[in-house]
């Protein structure tokens, strides 16, 4: 099969759109970690979203490569795909725990406040 290049843009593209929050999320986390210094949950948020962002593009080249280029059969691409899977569940969860320390943390500093 020819490659068809306004597919494989289209693929792409799709893949960014996809990833715009988890750049947003990013972008947020960065700011967050300038403004308050190197906290834990500031970097499992950061480090949690840049793993989900770059499981979202390599599953995106992984899938034009297998839809378009044929480079592997349908059991390798399970197999990469599944481990891809995993390094974004391990990044979401990095991203949770992150969220639930900050969450933790301004809960704390509220109750104080009152």
């Amino acid at each position: 099969m020819e490659p068809n290049t306004p597919q494989i843009i289209v693929q792409l593209l799709l893949a960014l759109a996809y990833a715009i929050p988890t750049i947003f999320f990013i972008v947020i986390s960065i700011y967050y970690l300038v403004k308050m210094g190197s906290q834990t949950d500031g970097i499992l948020i950061l480090v949690g979203n840049v793993i989900i962002f770059l499981s979202i593009i390599v599953g995106r080249v992984l899938f034009i490569q297998l839809a378009f280029y044929e480079k592997w059969q349908g059991e390798m691409y399970s197999y990469i795909s599944g481990a891809v899977n995993i390094l974004s569940f391990l990044g979401a969860s990095a991203f949770a725990v992150g969220v639930f320390l900050l969450m933790k943390k301004v809960i704390k500093t509220n109750t104080l406040a009152k």
